[in-house]
């Protein structure tokens, strides 16, 4: 058997950019909604009291491959100058099985995640956003910053972070774009008149209330991952046309619709609508210039062996 190549974080970084993942993962999106994709529900158990192990696994069939994410969960490792999500993608050939590549998943993920909220934008988002705005200071924050600068080159970008200091030090990392990006301390100042609202935090608990939405933006929930974390308040969902990459995820996942759905304030009918439903024309988008949509994130294993697959055929 030949050895399977591995890709550090590094190398898929210079390899490829999110442009060049558009167009894989788009196909990835569809073939969730159309049902020619394989992702069962995500593992996680506890390893210890401060991180748990997680596990992904699935497949595509075009591309032909099938893989598995594994992974460490570590909220409190950046403290320590690592990431909250540790471990590998491993890649499959489903022809005839043959183990292709291993990939950091930290750098794999940060990159896929980032090019998937902006399909979502480009398909839900008022045309030719203006302004851009981008709620936390981590590693995805840096990502729909690159992505934001890559594939909206004439929006203005806004970064607001519950920590300043650290939304100054990310935006300095950015210095030959420094002239795009704007520093606001304020969350209303941040939010108000923004086009594209990215959450891209570690909140477990609402950090945005609905009353600040403004008819017309479109905002993109990627923070929160897990039943128990929410980025937006139950008012928030009242207001929001949903759409998300996987129902089934919502179903069990998303927190801020399952919060609001407790409380009564939504029901338990309140629709949402596949991201890849829409890309492939067989549901509608947003309806008015004046609807407030939201995307909720949250990641995939296809999305991740789309991705590797891209990166293997660079």
């Amino acid at each position: 058997m030949t050895a399977p190549r591995i890709f550090t974080a590094a190398e898929i970084t210079t390899r490829i950019g999110v442009a060049d993942l558009l167009q894989p993962l788009r196909r990835a999106m569809i073939a969730v909604s159309q049902g020619h994709a394989l992702h069962p529900p995500r593992l996680a158990v506890p390893v210890n009291p401060d991180g748990r192990m997680g596990v992904m696994y699935g497949a595509l069939s075009d591309p032909p491959v099938h893989g598995a994410k594994i992974l460490s969960l570590y909220p409190g490792a950046p403290a320590m100058g690592l990431s909250s999500h540790q471990g590998y993608v491993l890649l499959f050939d489903s022809t005839d099985g043959r183990p292709l590549a291993i990939f950091d998943a930290d750098g794999l993920t940060a990159m896929r995640t980032a090019t998937v909220t902006m399909l979502a934008t480009q398909a839900l988002a008022r045309p030719d956003p203006g302004v851009m705005t981008i709620c936390g200071a981590g590693e995805q924050a840096e990502w729909h910053l690159r992505a934001c600068l890559a594939c909206f080159p004439n929006a203005h970008l806004r970064l607001w972070a519950r920590d300043p200091a650290k939304a100054r030090a990310l935006r300095a990392e950015f210095a030959a774009d420094a002239d795009r990006i704007e520093l606001v301390e304020d969350l209303a100042a941040a939010l108000s008149g923004a086009d594209v609202i990215h959450t891209v935090t570690s909140a477990r608990t609402p950090f945005l209330p609905g009353a600040l939405l403004e008819p017309g933006q479109h905002v993109n929930l990627v923070g929160a991952s897990l039943a128990d974390s929410r980025e937006v308040d139950d008012a928030a969902v009242a207001r929001l046309r949903m759409f998300t990459d996987s129902r089934e995820s919502a179903s069990r996942e998303a927190g801020e619709i399952l919060g609001a759905q407790e409380a009564g304030v939504v029901d338990q009918d309140y629709p949402v609508t596949e991201l890849g439903a829409i890309l492939a024309g067989d549901a509608g988008g947003r309806r008015s210039r004046d609807e407030i949509t939201a995307y909720k994130s949250h990641g995939l294993i296809v999305q991740d062996l789309a991705t590797a697959a891209a990166i293997l055929a660079m």
